[in-house]
């Protein structure tokens, strides 16, 4: 009973960790759009130098992994993330000082900024992957992750909004900019404060008495089914982030919208995220990761294709609806992932969670790169059609989905113990509440799977989507209100506790 009380507030704190933390890395993530909106509008950066932006994290991935066996040899995993987490919130605070600074000096201080930081997220995200995994049960990762996300996906949607429109208000100021991002970084400080707080066992606390060497980066080398995972997400991530990390610039520069409208853009997606957390994760636990994975994949590069093709000046607020669909299988694709990542990973996951970052990030970073440079070299205006001016972005938005598309198959090579049939998650979906928004969507895509599963989705009634439009209603105060029964979950020296 003392053991399960222990893991339970760890859980709460884990929780409560993840509201401060995960908004601050929203808002100074350098592939996310706040930042690459600040970088485009404030700092007059262009394509090539947002491309180098959005490949950062992942080039960051991609050289940590001897430098966290060294520092596994060294320290343990708690002081591992306790480095980490004061290294990736303190030089955002440097951000403010920009405003006095020559132009030169400002851009080289900004970059120093994202590349100590992002290094330091990189790191970071190996030693909580492992530390975590060693305190919740594997039967139990999927709705545990999905209830954690739901929670902190509220609080980082409304970060997001008031921030745009703050940045908004002050016509792009600098200065409030600089406000902005070293507010984000204290509250990656507080989140720390929750995080000392947890009771992680002694393999997290304590240095290992016999250190890793580096011949443990091969082991994962030896998983062929392993390997596998790896190659998909690359590959994925690779096609996704052609186009993507250029979403804000095509908005702000193509489409001559503002700062605001990217931010309302990326809230709209949160709340698709918060709207099917829930379900995603009973789904993981009833179906498998890989199953759910696959569908959600299909499912956000239909939605992205449909709507990035027909995105102009006259013809914008159609993205929000998109931005829905994607925003809710963002939210699924990195639930199964991680859980999917840790579940074929053996007991020792530490050098499986730094290769998998390492291998699916050497390819990812190559997607923006690629992206800034065909920008460069693709005319902007590739004529007209309908009346719509036909853009580089548009060509460069449309090979992205089609690719991610056909990547899908790749996840069938996949071996996941007791996982169901993609059909079968379908069918769950096509009766389920939280994907009635997707029907016509989900249906397209649907015909990619199981062409049967068309007529199961044809036959759903007016009174779901009635009864889920009412539930979407009622979403804001139900979110509030577990949110605040986390908060003010007791706390150790509480009475009854």
């Amino acid at each position: 009973m003392s053991r399960r009380r222990e893991l339970l507030l760890s859980l709460k704190y884990s929780t409560i960790e993840a509201c401060f933390s995960v908004p601050m890395l929203n808002l100074t993530m350098p592939s996310f759009p706040f930042v690459i909106a600040f970088a485009v509008t404030v700092l007059g950066w262009g394509p090539a130098a947002v491309g180098a932006m959005a490949a950062l994290p992942h080039l960051c991935n991609l050289v940590q992994p001897p430098v966290a066996l060294w520092l596994r040899r060294r320290l343990p995993l708690f002081q591992i993330m306790a480095l980490t987490f004061l290294l990736s919130a303190l030089p955002w605070g440097f951000v403010s000082v920009l405003p006095f600074e020559t132009e030169t000096v400002r851009h080289a201080t900004f970059a120093a900024i994202l590349v100590v930081a992002t290094f330091a997220n990189s790191l970071g995200s190996v030693a909580w992957a492992a530390a975590i995994a060693e305190l919740v049960p594997a039967r139990m990762g999927g709705n545990f992750y999905g209830r954690r996300n739901l929670v902190f996906g509220f609080w980082t949607l409304l970060v997001v909004i008031v921030a745009s429109v703050v940045a908004a208000r002050s016509h792009n100021s600098m200065v409030v900019f600089g406000w902005i991002f070293a507010t984000a970084g204290l509250a990656r400080l507080i989140g720390f404060f929750f995080l000392t707080r947890m009771r992680f066992p002694r393999s997290v606390t304590e240095r290992a008495p016999d250190p890793p060497g580096f011949s443990e980066i091969a082991l994962p080398f030896r998983n062929r089914n392993y390997l596998r995972l790896v190659a998909f997400v690359g590959v994925w991530g690779f096609l996704l982030n052609l186009g993507q990390p250029f979403y804000p610039v095509f908005i702000v520069q193509g489409l001559h919208r503002s700062v605001a409208d990217v931010g309302i853009l990326t809230a709209i997606a949160g709340v698709g995220g918060l709207l099917t957390l829930r379900s995603w994760g009973w789904m993981c636990g009833r179906f498998g990761s890989k199953p759910v994975l696959q569908v959600c994949a299909i499912l956000w590069a239909v939605a992205g294709l449909a709507a990035w093709t027909f995105a102009g000046e006259r013809f914008f607020w159609h993205l929000a609806p998109c931005y829905l669909v994607v925003g809710g299988t963002t939210a699924c694709f990195q639930l199964c992932q991680f859980n999917l990542m840790l579940k074929l990973a053996p007991a020792n996951k530490a050098p499986y969670v730094a290769v998998f970052l390492a291998l699916t990030s050497a390819l990812t970073a190559l997607g923006p790169i690629l992206g800034g440079l065909v920008l460069r070299w693709v005319p902007d205006v590739l004529g007209t059609f309908l009346g719509q001016t036909i853009r580089d972005y548009h060509v460069l938005i449309a090979v992205s989905m089609v690719g991610c598309l056909l990547s899908t198959h790749l996840l069938a090579w996949v071996d996941e113990p007791e996982a169901h049939a993609p059909e079968e998650v379908w069918r769950t979906m096509s009766r389920m509440q939280p994907f009635n928004p997707m029907l016509i969507l989900g249906s397209a895509a649907q015909l990619i799977v199981s062409p049967a599963g068309l007529m199961a989705m044809a036959h759903q009634s007016v009174r779901l989507v009635r009864r889920q439009m009412k539930a979407i209603g009622n979403v804001g105060e139900v979110l509030v209100d577990g949110t605040t029964e986390a908060i003010r979950s007791r706390l150790p020296g509480d009475s009854g506790e």
